[in-house]
């Protein structure tokens, strides 16, 4: 391999002057006599002279610089046309994807993912607090109080018939009702409705439900809860009486049903 750092090309010109046998009233014709071939006058037999054509010695340097300059080009860059040609080793064919390009997996191949359950959010056991006793009046005419429950997992919902989340958490509460009555769970659902029944009753025949309903219409029945500036709230009381959790607001479906399943295992 030729290998070419640089290369710098002087052409010296030289006063055309200098140059041995030059005439100013020469025209240089490669393929014609110079007129200094003129016959000679001496005499008859005179024989007529040619005088070989004659380049300045400038031009010439020039033209072999050149031919230098060209012959250097040819051995370091290559052919013209090839320089941005990539070589055989790193071509890609045509209609394919070059190696180091990652190809799309199908969605067999692509790992599905998962989607976690809600952790239950729980207080702890140690400092979970008393739930308040109270005595409301049910739709039958009896008082529930929080005794109707010992040992049981208890879901007390405060609602309203106007409350529009309150009535989207309906269903599901009819579910877990169903779901885990046998394990020791109850839905104990109160009212804060005014005038009470005579708007709650309507309701309930119009949306029935499986679980017990309670009123809390009044604000000395509302007091041991405290007060509810925020509709549906609902507290899960475990097994010994206690508060282990509150929502306010609407809850998770899925959220809650494990926080009840967490609550069932628990031990009393």
């Amino acid at each position: 391999m030729l290998l070419v750092s640089s290369c710098t090309v002087t052409a010296v010109w030289l006063p055309i002057e200098s140059v041995p046998g030059y005439s100013s009233q020469m025209v240089m014709r490669p393929d014609h006599p110079d007129e200094t071939g003129a016959r000679d006058q001496s005499g008859p037999s005179s024989v007529t002279k040619t005088t070989p054509t004659q380049r300045p010695l400038g031009t010439l340097l020039v033209t072999g610089a050149v031919s230098l300059w060209v012959g250097v080009l040819l051995f370091t860059v290559g052919p013209f046309g090839t320089g941005d040609e990539p070589t055989s080793d790193s071509a890609t064919p045509p209609g394919t994807l070059a190696s180091n390009v990652p190809t799309p997996r199908d969605d067999a191949e692509r790992p599905r993912q998962r989607t976690r359950s809600p952790e239950p959010n729980l207080i702890a056991a140690a400092q979970r607090e008393p739930a308040p006793g109270f005595a409301l009046p049910d739709l039958n005419g009896n008082d529930a109080t929080l005794g109707d429950y010992r040992e049981q997992v208890l879901l007390l919902n405060f609602w309203a018939t106007w409350c529009q989340p309150c009535r989207a958490e309906m269903p599901w509460f009819i579910e877990f009702q169903e779901s885990f009555a046998d394990d020791g769970f109850s839905v104990l659902g109160v009212s804060v409705d005014e005038p009470g029944w005579e708007i709650v009753r309507p309701f309930l025949e119009r949306t029935p439900v499986n679980y017990r309903i309670a009123l809390a219409d009044t604000l000395e029945r509302q007091a041991p809860f405290g007060v509810m500036n925020v509709l549906p709230t609902t507290w899960l009381i475990d097994r010994r009486g206690r508060i282990a959790a509150e929502h306010v607001g609407l809850v998770s479906r899925q959220g809650i049903e494990a926080e009840i399943q967490q609550l069932l295992r628990e031990d009393l």
